[in-house]
């Protein structure tokens, strides 16, 4: 979809803008809650002026209510008046993460003559109108793509794929259904309110059950016998689960005895058809995805270095650099050990350092908060779903606490900037209070300086009178003194001249002019000795009159100086100059002061030499910091309460999102409008396609990782059950069998060129023995071990054991078909010598402090070592310790002993037929894996690929393992003591 850059609409005249009558109210609350939020005149005439300037951005809410004006400092939300000649503002906003997020949606901006604010509707000038259906028209238009490539026509295959991937859906929500319903029925012998004994305001209670069951937290329960008793498990702790109703519950509608059923969730089949529909109409922003998945067609690309943030082995390095290049979809087969959720930490780092938003999601909350929680700290991550199924530190990260966490971040940031901003803070803060002394001290020094002026002049004329008085006898003496200093000076000139003359004759006294010269040489002589007398007494005449003129101006100097008057403007003066000193001395101190409350702020100019300037430019600054220090205390203040209000802006901006993939697209976990840029599928092996359909329709590129030879979605018992049953629907059988028995990574790996698909192929979770057995099963020998062989458990002489009671009579070793006879019963098969046997090595290891589970395949045989377990060890030691392969698909621990469980002469082994159950089971274990079974009925079992599958399993043991029998397991355990 091609959109252009920002329209432009130039509107042909003025608009008006009226206060709405609910203004004054909502810009009341907006202003407590943002003080500083400018009022809807400033925000108009920021409008007015935007509009001359190029225009200003518009945006028209979801529902087209309203029309937000974005200027600088807040959005106006308008909207036209009844008689349509303005607008009427209806509410204002500062401008916020989400205001921020809708402008940068904002496709047209608008220019023109002017927007005005007009007090009062009469008041708006005639002739003036509000555009509305031109800018809705516009607006309309801009949202357009420019190019909307005409869609080919769809394949008929593609239409026959979603039918029957529709039919799929059905079919999974029936198998769930179609199991027994006992199963669903949790007993319970008490009830305890949480809160009020006879009426529950939360509808919250405690149910005791009579035996652990199958709910979770999240499931879904209600009263057997009252559906509209319904409500949501919060929490399961052993034998008590806690029920939060939908609404509030009398107390006394719950029996005080009585049963819980789970209930199905039509959630999920919802959110799957909803994936389905993108699939079908090729709206999923992966446009390529329904080609992918129905017809194999991939685009081929090449991959670029890349380089990890943590180490990587070679194929984590592929699988890293192909997820970055892949233009559609990579599958990733990782089996047990080999550091899945390593690669999807790297391939989620690398694509959220580029700028890419990233989705994290799975079949199971478990998986998605591996992924979650080791995530680094630098990047923003967000889990969304139930809290309660989440683990202690993917709760951590749930948008609640991200909120809370980004808040405490942000206050901690900046709260050394709000130290220093504190002084500027208040209504008389105490810097002002520093500007206001350095101002006023600089103001009196200015106005002392003045002083000492004016006293100046006024002393000058004070001596000016005096002299004007007293200089008569001074003025004469002056005037007789430069008489006779131009006397003695003309005197002195004349004697000078004589002598020069003298001297000019006296030297050409000889040749035939010489009587000439000595006669005049003769007169100057003469003269010279009158002149000579007359200069001296000129000049002791001036002496004279010097010394006279000078004491009579000592004198007059002596009578201005003591004169009254002029005592009293110098004193004047020099208080003045006095006063100026002290108030400079006073403003140099306040600007220092004033100068560390400005330090680390803004730059400023230093104090000194320039004062006036340094105090020019705080004033300047000083309403900008003061609102600085009250925008920050008011923001402070608020990330101090929760706000809801970030977490649509947290998950738009988020670097990576986790969430299960049904997850992904229920409505409250606030993901409905988002898309993303990546996807990453784990355990994508055992998850149903509609399910994996999910977050790959909400995403341009995918990476699946997952292992196909662990448990598909569902067992081709059910599948096979559920199709004999139904009725001919037109829909391709064979492809709905296909569709329901393979995960969408199954059916990827098949189609997939090479380039699109990566084995991780080097595991570090099981011993060398256990790794290379499955190997050479599963994986076709490409599985290898890092590290080398870990040693055994004391108990046994290699990693991989196996406990045979087929040496047994069989009246011990059989198997026992069990119906249920009590509701809390699990029908099936159990096996109590194999659980007699499982209890001791599990006393064994529980006695050496081993980190132990136990797995069978049989509900009824889990239950049967269950409570006999419980009876021994206590409910908290066999906590979530014992369980079906199913429930353990995806767990690891230290110490795994798994009970084959069946035992019988026909070679009978039900759904153990599904290999792959063996698979999980055995690659549970890091260090020992304990196997008890019957080798005869395993060896020679009807089924084919299990017979196999056994017989490989003990020859293997025979060579590389610890085969002991069963008679043989209580003295290996004394001994081991």
């Amino acid at each position: 979809m091609l959109i252009d850059a920002p329209s432009l609409l130039t509107l042909s005249g003025p608009v008006a803008l009226v206060p709405g009558l609910s203004l004054p109210q909502s810009y009341a609350k907006a202003r407590r809650e943002n003080p500083h939020l400018a009022d809807p005149a400033s925000l108009v005439a920021d409008l007015h002026l935007l509009s001359g300037q190029g225009g200003f951005p518009i945006a028209f809410d979801d529902k087209n209510r309203w029309l937000r004006l974005y200027a600088r400092r807040g959005s106006v939300a308008v909207r036209p008046t009844k008689q349509g000649d303005a607008y009427s503002i209806e509410f204002v906003e500062p401008m916020t993460l989400r205001n921020h997020g809708r402008l940068a949606r904002s496709r047209l901006r608008l220019t023109g003559p002017g927007w005005y604010y007009v007090a009062q509707l009469r008041d708006v000038p005639s002739g003036y109108r509000a555009p509305d259906a031109q800018i809705r028209a516009a607006w309309q238009k801009a949202q357009t793509p420019r190019e909307v490539p005409v869609a080919p026509a769809r394949p008929a295959r593609h239409d026959a794929f979603c039918d029957a991937l529709d039919l799929v859906i059905e079919g999974g929500r029936q198998i769930e259904a179609a199991k027994d319903p006992a199963e669903r029925i949790l007993p319970y012998y008490e009830v305890r309110s949480v809160a009020q004994p006879r009426q529950s305001a939360a509808g919250i209670y405690d149910f005791l059950l009579s035996r652990p069951g199958p709910a979770q937290s999240g499931s879904m329960v209600q009263i057997q016998g009252q559906p509209d008793l319904r409500g949501r498990v919060r929490e399961v702790d052993g034998e008590r689960v806690t029920v939060a109703f939908d609404s509030p519950v009398d107390r006394r509608r719950i029996p005080e005895r009585g049963e819980l059923m789970t209930t199905a969730n039509d959630v999920v089949p919802r959110v799957q058809s909803d994936a389905v529909a993108k699939l079908r109409n090729g709206s999923a922003p992966n446009t390529s995805l329904a080609a992918i998945l129905i017809d194999g067609t991939f685009a081929g690309y090449r991959e670029r270095p890349v380089k990890p943030a943590e180490p990587l082995d070679d194929n984590q390095a592929v699988a890293l650099r192909r997820a970055l290049a892949v233009p559609d979809l990579l599958c990733v087969v990782g089996p047990p050990g080999t550091g899945k959720t390593r690669t999807i930490v790297e391939i989620a780092r690398a694509a959220a350092a580029r700028g890419e938003r990233v989705l994290i999601a799975s079949q199971t909350n478990t998986a998605v908060d591996n992924v979650i929680e080791r995530l680094p700290p630098e990047l923003t991550a967000v889990r969304v779903g139930n809290e309660d199924r989440m683990s202690e530190a993917a709760r951590r990260r749930t948008l609640a606490q991200t909120a809370g966490e980004l808040q405490r971040r942000i206050a901690d940031r900046t709260g050394s900037t709000a130290q220093r901003l504190e002084p500027w803070l208040g209504d008389s803060p105490l810097a002002v209070r520093w500007l206001d002394r350095l101002s006023g001290e600089l103001a009196s020094a200015d106005a002392s300086m003045v002083a000492h002026d004016a006293a100046l002049a006024d002393q000058r004329s004070a001596e000016a009178a005096v002299e004007a008085r007293h200089g008569e006898p001074v003025r004469a003496s002056l005037a007789g003194l430069r008489a006779a200093e131009r006397a003695a000076e003309s005197a002195s000139e004349a004697v000078d001249r004589l002598e020069t003359r003298l001297r000019r004759a006296e030297s050409r006294t000889g040749g035939i002019l010489g009587f000439w010269y000595r006669s005049a040489a003769r007169r100057h002589r003469g003269r010279l000795a009158e002149a000579a007398p007359r200069a001296v007494a000129a000049d002791a005449a001036g002496r004279s009159a010097r010394q006279e003129y000078e004491t009579l101006r000592a004198g007059l100097d002596r009578t201005i100086k003591d004169d009254l008057s002029v005592c009293a403007e110098r004193d004047r003066a020099t208080q003045a100059e006095a006063a100026a000193q002290r108030s400079r001395e006073a403003a140099r101190q306040a600007a220092r002061r004033l100068a560390r409350l400005v330090a680390g702020l803004e730059p400023a100019p230093p104090p000194e030499p320039d004062i006036a300037a340094f105090a020019t430019w705080c004033r300047a600054h000083a309403p900008m910091l003061r609102e600085r220090a009250q925008l920050l205390a008011d923001w402070r203040a608020r990330l101090e309460q929760p706000s809801e209000q970030l977490h649509a802006e947290l998950i738009r901006y988020a670097d990576v999102i986790g969430a299960t993939c049904i997850g992904v697209g229920v409505q409250r976990n606030r993901l409905a409008d988002l898309d993303f840029d990546l996807a990453v599928v784990d355990e994508a092996g055992q998850i149903p396609l509609p399910s994996t359909l999910v977050p790959l329709t909400r995403a341009r590129r995918a990476v699946l990782v997952g292992d196909h030879h662990q448990l598909p979605p569902y067992v081709d018992d059910d599948v096979r059950e559920w199709l004999a049953q139904r009725d001919e629907t037109g829909v391709d059988e064979n492809l709905v069998r296909e569709l329901l028995t393979h995960s969408a990574f199954e059916r990827l790996l098949l189609r997939a060129p090479d380039d699109n698909q990566v084995l991780l192929d080097r595991q570090r979770r099981m011993p060398a023995v256990l790794a290379d057995f499955v190997s050479g099963q599963f994986y076709s020998g490409l599985l290898k071990t890092a590290d080398g062989d870990r040693p055994p458990s004391p108990l046994f002489r290699s990693p991989l054991a196996i406990v045979d009671t087929s040496g047994l009579p069989e009246s011990q070793r059989s198997e026992r078909r069990r119906e249920r006879t009590e509701t809390w019963q699990a029908a099936g098969c159990d096996n109590r010598t194999e659980a007699g046997l499982v209890v001791r090595l599990v006393q064994w290891y529980t006695a050496h402090g081993c980190d132990w589970a136990v797995i069978a395949p049989y509900k009824a045989q889990v239950q049967l070592i269950d409570i006999r377990l419980r009876t021994l060890l206590g409910d908290e030691a066999t906590r979530e310790r014992v369980g079906t392969v199913d429930t353990f698909q995806g767990q690891e621990r230290d110490i795994v002993i798994f009970s084959f469980t069946r035992s019988n002469a026909g070679g009978s082994v039900g759904f153990l037929s599904e290999l792959r159950r063996l698979n999980v089971a055995i690659t549970r274990a890091r260090d020992q894996l304990v196997l008890v079974g019957d080798r005869g009925t395993l060896t020679r079992a009807k089924d084919a690929g299990f017979r196999h599958l056994a017989r490989e399993l003990f020859r293997y043991a025979d060579q590389h393992g610890d085969v002991l029998p069963a008679e043989a397991l209580r003295d290996r355990l004394t001994a081991a003591r």
